[in-house]
């Protein structure tokens, strides 16, 4: 579903328990005009930084993207400029609504199951 993001995958594990406390760093690359998340890091509350890219957003836990979608509400991005701040957004967006669709889409498809089931 986050087929733009193929080949901008770490090779590292991505996936922990640990809540994300604070955006740290990230690298923004533009490719055909748009701008993309080359890197983020990530320090998460057992004191490390964590590096992953934006395809690897879905490797992730739901509750890591809610913990990175309430730092920005909460403001607590301001150590980022105003253009990673917008680059960051606009790619939590994008794959929030990807996530939206793909569950509507199960949703439908688990409808249908069970229509062709009765």
């Amino acid at each position: 579903f986050y087929g733009f993001a193929v080949n901008r995958e770490s090779t590292l594990d991505v996936y922990s328990k640990r809540m994300i406390i604070a955006i740290t760093d990230l690298k923004i690359v533009e490719w055909h005009n748009y701008k993309h998340l080359d890197w983020i890091s990530v320090h998460r509350d057992d004191d490390k930084i964590y590096k992953f890219k934006e395809g690897d957003f879905k490797r992730l836990r739901l509750q890591d993207i809610e913990d990175m979608l309430l730092l920005r509400v909460q403001g607590k991005l301001s150590n980022l400029t105003v253009e990673e701040r917008f680059t960051f957004n606009v790619s939590l967006r994008m794959f929030k609504r990807s996530i939206v669709i793909q569950r509507r889409v199960e949703d439908l498809q688990m409808g249908v199951e069970s229509y062709q089931k009765r």
